[in-house]
């Protein structure tokens, strides 16, 4: 088997990391080789003079196969902004021919199961005229769409599952992470998405709840 899935999220901060991690683990229990890839960060650190992510360093410790940081995450900026910005205060020029390049080394690795994690929303962008989307589209990735559930998830992810079908995307389904612990009502705003998406809920991560126990990989096999 040879899987490579994208993360989308429906906004920053939604759980990709966090879910990515899961998907990870449950593919590991599943006797899956794995491997997280992150294209691009921003706000990372500098250690040892190198820019590390700890986005990236999660993927890492989650993933069967061991591969160098600048491997999984070629384009890594210290400033906790919007990568183009990013790039742009560093004399980098972010297109997706770039990515596609400097990510072949990841996405062409023996790997069973690959996620590649977004950045920020679905339309983050490169560059003036390119986004994150523009990356997937290239590579006819399969996508998972994580939804942090909290006040305005509703219209955030209809919103972002639209502009996806707009753009021809692959959704093997979506992921319910409830990221606020206080969210009044969060089962009735699950219910009303489950009725208004057309693809598969592939799992309700509660707050605190490791993903791997409850994200059904079987499903995502099957697709």
């Amino acid at each position: 088997m040879s899987l490579q899935i994208f993360i989308a999220g429906t906004d920053t901060n939604a759980g990709k990391t966090y879910i990515s991690a899961g998907l990870l683990s449950a593919f590991n229990h599943l006797g899956y080789k794995t491997l997280g890839i992150k294209p691009v960060a921003s706000g990372c650190k500098s250690i040892d003079g190198a820019l590390l992510n700890e986005d990236t360093l999660t993927l890492q410790q989650h993933s069967s196969i061991t591969l160098p940081h600048h491997i999984l995450t070629p384009f890594a900026f210290e400033p906790p902004i919007a990568p183009h910005i990013a790039a742009e205060l560093s004399n980098h020029h972010l297109s997706v021919a770039q990515l596609n390049e400097t990510c072949r080394p990841a996405l062409e690795y023996k790997s069973d199961v690959s996620i590649i994690e977004g950045c920020g929303g679905w339309y983050v962008p490169l560059n003036q005229t390119e986004t994150m989307a523009d990356f997937v589209i290239a590579n006819q990735f399969k996508v998972i769409l994580v939804v942090g559930i909290r006040l305005g998830c509703i219209n955030h992810t209809l919103l972002t599952y639209r502009a996806m079908m707009q753009d021809g995307i692959d959704v093997s389904g979506w992921i319910a992470n409830c990221i606020d612990p206080d969210m009044e009502m969060k089962t009735e705003n699950i219910i009303s998405l489950q009725h208004r998406l057309p693809i598969p809920c592939l799992g309700i991560v509660d707050y605190g709840t490791p993903p791997e126990n409850v994200i059904d990989t079987h499903l995502l096999i099957k697709y």
